[in-house]
């Protein structure tokens, strides 16, 4: 039989709130849903975040294969430097549990699409990531123990409709939930060009 997480006993996650009472750790609740603990198998997924560059001005910083006509990105010849974004970004190994609720429509809270409907899979990250509207989500191919197969390869991208931080009582971040649609391939539409 477990202990009830709520008694504060040993052994249980949970923090005190203003020296009297006893809350759930969230926190180390999604690092054990993420990572795994004694009593739990870990239920993460290794993936990339794409973080878009952004001057001192907080602009996205553009890559130069966008048309000086339409200010597009390129997406005929695939950009070997920002592969058909239209603007430089970095990625970071994240570790994220993934619920697939793509069958649920959402009016997006992002300022660039707001009110438009889309179908969506949220993300559950921890609370030290930075994650912003602008970014994207790499799903990358694992290998049979789960680790990241060499060479890289990404599998899908999900561009971020909205990013959630979970907020206790207290105000602390426990948790971040994105939600985040899937990028169709063009590839598939067309013949995929490089240079």
């Amino acid at each position: 039989m477990g202990t009830n997480p709520y008694s504060g006993g040993p052994g249980t996650n949970s923090y005190r709130v203003g020296g009297r009472k006893k809350e759930l750790d969230l926190r180390q609740e999604m690092s054990d849903l993420l990572f795994g603990s004694a009593g739990e198998v870990p239920k993460g997924r290794v993936g990339l975040l794409r973080r878009m560059r952004k001057d001192a001005n907080g602009d996205l910083i553009k890559c130069p294969c966008r048309s000086k006509i339409t200010d597009e990105p390129d997406k005929d010849y695939y950009c070997r430097y920002c592969l058909g974004h239209g603007y430089f970004w970095d990625e970071t190994k994240i570790v994220y549990y993934r619920n697939d609720d793509s069958f649920r429509k959402e009016k997006s809270d992002n300022p660039n699409y707001r009110g438009q409907e889309f179908e969506a899979d949220d993300f559950f990250l921890q609370h030290h990531e930075v994650i912003t509207p602008d970014d994207f989500i790499i799903v990358v191919k694992l290998d049979v123990d789960g680790s990241i197969a060499q060479p890289l390869q990404r599998e899908d991208i999900f561009r971020i409709w909205s990013a959630d931080k979970f907020r206790a009582d207290n105000a602390r971040v426990e948790f971040w939930r994105v939600r985040a649609e899937r990028e169709r391939k063009w590839s598939v539409w067309y013949g995929l060009k490089t240079r």
